[in-house]
């Protein structure tokens, strides 16, 4: 029998249970609508992030392809055309990062954007993503953001990307036109020493004069080696005095020890197997000794082309662009190439048979791959400070051998050089969110 004190008692307990459950559901609805809101504002950021990025990368690209249509190697070897045609119709880079800023609609809509004068957008106003971009080019604080003259090969690309709820994002970036340090000679050898065997052919010629097109008066060595033993072993090998030819003078004098005049880079066993890395990501073609000859790049269509190991280029066949072998690379019979060629990794460069190919560009050779004899092994680099070229390091000898009869003629020129280059994208040097 219920006692008169416990009347409504269990009415009470349901009312308090019912109200702790509401507040419990409002709770538990805040907190997700709540987590709702904060991951549209994250995704609104991530999203006006990479429309930004977008467009930093169209706008790289088209400043590569600006740059490669300039009408003059003195055109296409600085930015200094693009500078000038970015600062507008009044000749003065206005542009201030600082000031770049989005104009929108009523609806939110992006319609433009303001703070750089007259300049004009390296890329305009562009729809991407839901959202929209922009892009800017400036010079890098080296040389001034509004120096209309580039003495370093860097300047500034700023972008601007919009979203939604009136979002935006700017970043920007130094970009580096060139892809790796010039050529110091028609034929480079890192190493030691060097097995150079020039061949003893009359109709052979090694220029080391630039061709027709290229730098006025520039005039390599035809062989560049690192020291004198290098140096002395390399002469050994120029057999015929009268086939080699550079700068007025002729024979063995051709062969230069370049230690004081070439890059440091291409001593550098760390920055061979980087620049290997940009080579192979860059590539059109990526193979090994299987790699058919005809998809090799031609001097109308010239390409990137990366063979790990061993690797043949027959007779007839004249490619371009670049081509970076690191196992042995032959040339039979009358092959030839236009560009750069670099035997890099076990660095034994081969030349065979008669014919009458030619090579114009350049040829590097280094053999980095160590006592096995194979690239990206634990034993490449091997030596105590990295360096190749040193007598000390470890590093092997790097071989060129043209003994093969007929013509063979190999020559310097740096626009077949530059046109490899300019299919590389341009370096990111530094990145940044403002």
């Amino acid at each position: 029998m219920r006692g008169n004190g416990e009347s409504g008692s269990a009415l009470v307990l349901a009312v308090f249970v019912l109200a702790l459950l509401s507040a419990m559901g409002a709770a538990l609805l805040f907190v997700s609508e709540n987590e709702m809101k904060m991951g549209q504002v994250d995704l609104g950021s991530k999203t006006v992030f990479y429309v930004s990025e977008a467009g930093l990368e169209d706008a790289r690209e088209t400043l590569r392809v600006t740059n490669l249509a300039g009408a003059t190697e003195a055109l296409r070897s600085s930015f200094h055309d693009e500078l000038t045609a970015a600062a507008g119709a009044n000749g003065v880079i206005n542009f201030d990062p600082a000031a770049l800023k989005p104009v929108f609609d009523a609806s939110g809509s992006c319609t433009g954007f303001t703070g750089y004068g007259d300049d004009v957008p390296l890329k305009a106003m562009t729809t991407f993503g839901g959202g929209m971009y922009a892009a800017f080019l400036t010079n890098d604080a080296v040389d001034g953001r509004a120096n209309l003259t580039d003495s370093n090969d860097r300047v500034m690309i700023t972008a601007i990307g919009t979203g939604p709820n009136h979002s935006s994002e700017v970043v920007q970036a130094i970009v580096e036109r060139r892809s790796f340090p010039s050529m110091p000679a028609t034929i480079t050898m890192i190493g030691p020493t060097a097995n150079f065997d020039g061949g003893n052919s009359a109709a052979k010629n090694y220029i080391g004069d630039d061709c027709p097109g290229g730098v006025p008066g520039l005039a390599v060595p035809v062989v560049g080696v690192i020291g004198s033993a290098s140096e002395a072993t390399a002469e050994a090998g120029a057999q015929k005095p009268d086939s080699y030819t550079s700068g007025g003078q002729t024979g063995v004098n051709t062969v230069t020890n370049i230690s004081a005049t070439i890059d440091p880079s291409w001593k550098n066993c760390s920055y061979l197997h980087d620049l290997a890395r940009k080579v192979r990501a860059a590539a059109d073609v990526v193979g090994n000794s299987s790699t058919p000859n005809d998809s090799l790049g031609t001097p109308g269509v010239p390409r990137i082309v990366y063979i790990e190991g061993d690797y043949t280029v027959g007779g007839g066949l004249n490619g371009a662009g670049l081509l970076w072998v690191t196992g042995t690379l032959t040339f039979n019979g009358n092959a030839g190439w236009t560009g750069t060629i670099l035997t890099v990794g076990k660095g034994n460069f081969q030349r065979s048979g008669g014919g009458n190919g030619v090579i114009s560009g350049a040829n590097f050779v280094a053999n980095i791959a160590g006592p096995d004899g194979a690239m990206w092994t634990s034993d490449d680099c091997s030596g105590p400070d990295g360096i190749v070229g040193n007598a000390d390091d470890g590093a092997a000898v790097a071989t060129y051998n043209n003994s093969g009869g007929g013509n063979g003629d190999t020559k310097y020129c740096s626009s077949d050089i530059s046109s490899v280059q300019d299919e590389f994208p341009f370096v990111l040097v530094d990145f940044r969110q403002r």
